[in-house]
């Protein structure tokens, strides 16, 4: 018989007699979204995601159940169509229930697929698992050992629990990594040509160069240090972070290709003008080493020092004994490394003053308890207001503070108390109230600086009012957590790519749909009751005193069989169709920023066998399953493996293998 003619989105296109609408436009090379279909089977579902108008019948039909005719014209895609089209995802999300990815991923600033590295660590791959990390994270021993874990916060195993230690599972691997002689290094493609200079070696700044190197182009790091790291390096003590380890996480960089050039300083031996003049692109990621001020009479005593100045002595190996008695200004990581690095210069009482609470400090809570177990002592709700030196003995005049209305931080401002005044005597005064960026404005001409110090970029792409110079980090942040430069560092480098290859920076891109269980506790208690408590792996550490008698790490790390055990806690959240999932791939389309308006999910069940594992409410019913079943040689002997591959939702999946 002969071919048909018809007519899809103004094109004429030929069909075999038999053909539906569906199979014309596949053959054609023209996509309709559908839910339901399946090319290897006969039989069509009814999801209604491939609906078309047929025109001059004004009529909506499926396209792969609806013959292909000679002479039809069809459209498909119009507002009336993408309008059904939504309604029909809205009803099937709505009753949807899953997490498309883990709250501790999309928790985690650079995005790091943290069930699949821990479900990896699980099999006993850790060169897989090292791998999946540095996809995101290429400095995972020193964020293993420092970040202050945001991914932990959201951990769904709150809802039964403790939360995984993701982070000292993501320092084991990197441990490991690094033990091994063929450590895991990406590929590194064909030379570009193309030439980036990298200013800045802290988190941010190797972050990009990392990226930058792994995608082919030539990378030359600048830095005023004498060492790569920044403030890794000069402001986190070695008790938390070894130099050793440092120097391991860089080695990769410099087995890529990277090119080291130390002491140099931006504006006074460099400027992005003279770097324009030997590379194609640039990127600033300035730390923010600038202490700030406390914004008192006799701050500049010489026996008050900054918080940063005191870390970057011991860092170097110069500090002195800081005297018995040290008094630290702050409630910070700053201040909880300043004080724990006191005890270990010799200082016999430390005290940490701070004007809020205990639970409004912005440390990392482990750190605090750490240095109150090594004998740190808080002295909270006070503030100084003066500092005075009397033959080498310096008073620090204080006053109690009381919480009063919330500030924009969300927290209670807190209120001096009149005529509470107390003086506090030490040997020295250590300010960490925070630290911002200083980069020099001749030293970055063209690049707009904020009223703070900070760069103006386009808050995407990292670019600078200058073409060709992105930046990332504490110069575009504020001082920040290490996690979050390293994310800037990593997408600073792939639009950096873009520019260096000509394309451009402004392409548009669908954010991905991402279904939730809901808050990190409150997903459908089926969930968590499949689940036996088991208690979370302590992190083992030295004791108190052994620790601080000197810079050893403070924190040992996970042996292979406790991160194992640890490993296996993990609720393994992320839905293991995220990639292949149709309905996350159309409501990206049709749903951007929809909200599921079903919160309660009464029926939710999760069943698993040794062969397949059942998340009833990930499916939407598009009859795919019983339709390949009814299809296959032999129904009771099923294959697992087609049957899960053939559930668009993820409904259907593979139980986990050990090895």
């Amino acid at each position: 018989m002969n071919d048909l003619s018809l007519t899809i989105n103004g094109r004429t296109v030929s069909a075999s007699p038999g053909m539906s609408i569906l199979q014309a436009a596949l053959s054609a090379g023209i996509v309709i979204p559908t839910l339901c279909f399946d090319k290897t089977l006969e039989s069509t579902g009814s999801c209604w995601m491939c609906i078309v108008e047929l025109k001059g019948k004004n009529r909506f039909v499926p396209a792969c159940s609806t013959p292909a005719s000679e002479g039809m014209v069809v459209e498909t895609e119009n507002p009336e169509l993408h309008n059904m089209r939504r309604q029909s995802l809205e009803r099937m999300i709505d009753l949807h229930c899953g997490d498309c990815m883990g709250p501790c991923e999309l928790s985690c600033p650079a995005g790091c697929n943290i069930p699949g590295f821990i479900e990896e660590i699980r099999r006993h791959d850790d060169g897989e698992a090292i791998r999946i990390i540095k996809e995101t994270i290429p400095l995972p021993g020193i964020l293993g050992r420092v970040c202050p874990a945001p991914c932990e916060d959201e951990c769904r195993r709150h809802g039964v629990d403790e939360p995984v230690s993701i982070c000292a599972l993501k320092r084991y691997a990197a441990d490991q990594d690094m033990e091994r002689a063929d450590r895991y290094i990406p590929e590194v493609p064909e030379k570009t040509g193309r030439t980036a200079a990298v200013v800045g070696a802290g988190p941010a700044g190797l972050s990009a160069a990392y990226y930058l190197l792994a995608l082919g182009h030539d990378v030359t790091i600048f830095d005023a240090n004498e060492a790569p790291g920044g403030m890794m390096r000069y402001g986190i003590p070695r008790f938390r972070l070894p130099e050793s380890v440092i120097e391991k996480e860089i080695e990769p960089l410099r087995k890529m290709g990277a090119r080291f050039r130390m002491n140099t300083v931006l504006g006074r031996d460099i400027t992005t003008a003279s770097l324009r003049e030997n590379f194609d692109a640039i990127f600033l990621g300035i730390g923010a080493s600038k202490a700030s001020l406390m914004g008192i009479p006799g701050e500049d005593e010489p026996a008050v020092a900054s918080g940063i100045a005191f870390l970057r002595e011991a860092a170097c190996g110069k500090a002195v004994h800081p005297g018995k008695s040290v008094l630290v200004v702050g409630g910070g990581n700053t201040a909880i490394d300043a004080s724990r690095t006191a005890l270990r210069l010799g200082a016999e009482r430390v005290t940490i003053l701070y004007r809020r609470t205990r639970s409004e400090m912005p440390a990392n809570q482990a750190e605090i308890e750490e240095a109150l177990a090594e004998g740190v002592r808080l002295h909270l709700l006070a503030a100084p207001v003066s500092v005075t030196t009397t033959g080498g003995r310096v008073s620090v005049t204080a006053v109690a503070m009381q919480q009063g209305e919330p500030d924009e931080s969300g927290r209670r401002r807190p209120v001096p108390i009149a005529g509470s005044e107390f003086t506090i005597h030490a040997d020295t005064v250590i300010s960490a109230t925070g630290q911002h960026v200083h980069c020099p404005a001749e030293a970055v001409p063209g690049v707009t600086l904020n009223p703070d110090g900070t760069l103006e970029v386009n808050p995407r792409t990292l670019e600078c009012s200058a073409t060709g110079i992105f930046a990332g980090g504490d110069c575009v942040t504020g001082a920040d957590i290490a996690i979050r430069a390293v994310e800037q560092g990593k997408r600073a480098a792939y639009f950096i790519d873009r520019y260096l290859l000509g394309l451009t920076t402004e392409e548009k891109t669908v954010a991905p749909f991402n279904s939730s269980y809901g808050p990190r506790d409150k997903a459908p208690a089926a969930f968590y009751l499949r689940t036996p408590s088991a208690p979370r792996v302590p992190v083992p550490e030295l004791e108190p005193e052994v620790r601080t008698g000197g810079f050893m790490e403070a924190v040992t790390g996970f042996e292979s069989a406790d991160a194992l055990t640890e490993a296996e806690r993990c609720l393994q959240c992320r839905c293991k169709a995220i990639e292949t999932c149709r309905l996350r791939y159309l409501a990206a389309q049709y749903l951007p920023d929809y909200t599921c308006r079903q919160l309660e999910h009464p029926e939710f069940s999760i069943s698993e066998t040794p062969d397949i594992l059942l998340e009833r409410e990930k499916c939407v019913d598009c009859g795919i399953c019983v339709r390949t079943l009814e299809a296959c040689i032999s129904p009771e002997h099923p294959d697992y493996h087609k049957l899960a591959a053939s559930c668009p939702t993820g409904a259907l999946s593979e139980p986990p293998v050990t090895r």
